[in-house]
Parts: structure tokens; C-alpha cells; sequence
């Protein structure tokens, strides 16, 4: 299992990969993706080296009503494919007693959004696609140890990098910054290979300028309970609780403030297979909304590959 561990710790990295999924805020959305934000071991300080990491997003959801092109559209359907490739660097020197990483990704996305849209002329259904790439981030991260107690300090970055246009229905970008800093805390007994996790997190937005939209602050927390049922393998129960503390604002904002919550739980798999030597780890994980207000109800879908250097 110590193998395993030290796999875990380097794609325990990677598992901060944002999409523009659904809470509340513009497009009923965020850079927030439920339950991203850590799976296994996600606190363990990593050793030093590189990692590549693949993570493939999956989302499927819809909503009574959002805003979207600077229009208040109805029953909103959201289905989306996010594919971010990642490289990520761990330092050997300490840095205030904790272990730094440097890491950044970018994402290939395909989305399709369908809605309806009351006019002069009665309501219709309109619906979009957007096939490109999507908003590019940066994350540093600071680790400490304790004993069975980990901790991580994590600052993600996103740059709006990917296609939008105002005009577009569906876009693989969100044309903000968002900066998003959490706070991770890992219990790991070795002895019974039980680990509990929580990461909280807080996310700032900058206004989307071609919408006049000012996305509110939000409050997030993912939650993990996982056991080792051998060296290279574990299963989890995990989940998350979303709560956007700040309304919405700007012209663009036609649903006013707009503040969203949610609440959803599933499983999880981690495989860490014989044939890749210790070095290759896969993650499979689900998770379905069980409360949600002035956001989209959906599922939430995550397949990872992590490669260790």
C-alpha cells in the first residue's frame, strides 16, 4: 500500500480541474465543478518530480430558468465533455516548513445547451454547440505533514483563455477570471487503510465584460470518506456542499442576485494497476445532486489518469 500512497499523493494533485458546470451565477454555472477538488489521499504531501495527469469531466443537467447571452432563458438542459491535460512539478526544498507544487492545465471541451426563450412572438426553444478549447489554469499548492494528519493550501487560477462569444448560446470558455483558494485536511491510518478528507474552498470572480455579469463569491466544501480494500485499490463514498455567499450583479445580471446551494453525494474508485508499475493510477467517480436551489440538477461524472515520473 505504501506504493500505492505515494502514487496518490502526485495525482491527489491534479484533482483541481474547474468546468463551467451548474450552480448558480451566470449561465446558472461555474468554474466549480462539484466534487473536483479531491478524491483520494488529497491532502498527502507528494514527492518530488513531475506528473502528468489526464482528467476527463463529464456533466449532464438542466434548470427551471438562468441566464445566458444576457437573456433570462427557460427550462435550461446542459450537457458538457471536458478533457484538461495537466503537468504538475513538486520541489524537493522546503518552503516554510511545507513541500510547494506548481502545476497548470488546459482543456479540450464539448458543450451543448438547450433552452427556451420567451419572445414577442410567443416562447420557442433555441439550443447551441460549442466544440473547443476552454479556460487554461495555474494552481501552486503548499503541503504539511503530522503525523496521520496532512494539510494542503491551495490557490487555483483561471484564465479565460478558451472560444466565447456573447452571441453563442454554448461556449468552452466563460471570458472571467476566476481565483478560487481552499484549504484541505487528510486523516490517513495505514495501519487500516481509512482515510477522511475536507477541502473547503472559497472562489472570487472578475466580471465577464461582454455581458456585463458579476458572478457572485462562492463557498464550496468536498468531502471524502475512503478505504483501501488492498495496495492498489479503494473505494470511497465522497460528496459536496455549495453555497454562493454574494449576489450576482451588473446589468447583465436579469435574474438578480441569484445566490445558488446545492448538495450531492456518489461513489468512487481508485485502481492502481500491476502493469503500470506503481507509476499509473486510474479514478472513476460519480456524484448526483439530492438538494439544490437556483441551480441546475444534474450528475456529475470524473475519469482520471495520473502518471508519476
Amino acid at each position: 500500500m505504501t506504493r500505492t500512497i505515494i502514487v496518490l499523493q502526485l495525482l491527489a494533485c491534479c484533482l483541481f480541474l474547474g468546468l463551467r458546470t451548474a450552480q448558480a451565477t451566470e449561465i446558472a454555472s461555474s468554474y466549480y465543478f462539484p466534487g473536483v477538488s479531491g478524491s483520494f489521499a488529497v491532502a498527502v504531501t507528494p514527492e518530488p518530480g513531475f506528473m502528468f495527469a489526464n482528467q476527463m469531466l463529464f456533466y449532464n443537467a438542466k434548470a427551471s430558468e438562468a441566464v445566458l447571452r444576457g437573456h433570462a432563458h427557460l427550462e435550461v438542459k446542459a450537457d458538457a465533455f471536458y478533457n484538461y491535460f495537466g503537468a504538475f512539478y513538486t520541489f524537493q526544498k522546503p518552503i516554510v516548513g511545507g513541500r510547494f507544487q506548481l502545476g497548470a492545465a488546459v482543456p479540450f471541451a464539448h458543450v451543448r445547451i438547450k433552452a427556451g426563450l420567451d419572445t414577442a412572438l410567443g416562447s420557442r426553444d433555441i439550443h447551441d454547440t460549442d466544440t473547443n478549447l476552454g479556460d487554461s489554469l495555474i494552481a501552486p499548492s503548499l503541503y504539511w505533514d503530522t503525523g496521520n494528519f496532512h494539510f494542503k493550501l491551495a490557490e487555483t487560477v483561471y484564465i479565460p483563455t478558451g472560444n466565447y462569444s456573447s452571441g453563442n448560446l454554448s461556449n468552452a470558455g466563460r471570458n472571467y477570471w476566476g481565483f478560487d483558494t481552499s484549504f484541505a485536511m487528510t486523516w490517513m491510518y495505514m495501519k487500516t487503510g481509512t482515510e477522511i478528507s475536507v477541502m473547503p474552498g472559497i472562489m472570487f470572480n472578475t466580471k465577464n465584460t461582454k455581458t456585463e455579469y458579476q458572478s457572485g463569491n462562492e463557498f464550496h466544501v468536498d468531502f471524502m470518506a475512503n478505504q483501501f480494500l488492498a495496495k492498489n485499490f479503494a473505494v470511497g463514498f465522497q460528496g459536496y456542499y455549495y453555497n454562493q455567499v454574494s449576489d450576482d450583479s451588473g446589468s447583465g445580471a436579469k435574474l438578480g442576485g441569484f445566490r445558488g446551494e446545492s448538495l450531492g453525494f456518489g461513489p468512487a474508485l481508485l485502481w492502481v494497476p500491476n502493469f503500470g508499475k506503481g507509476k499509473l493510477s486510474l479514478i472513476a467517480k460519480w456524484l448526483h445532486d439530492v438538494d439544490h436551489k437556483n441551480r441546475m440538477e444534474g450528475d456529475y461524472g470524473q475519469f482520471i489518469m495520473g502518471y508519476t515520473f
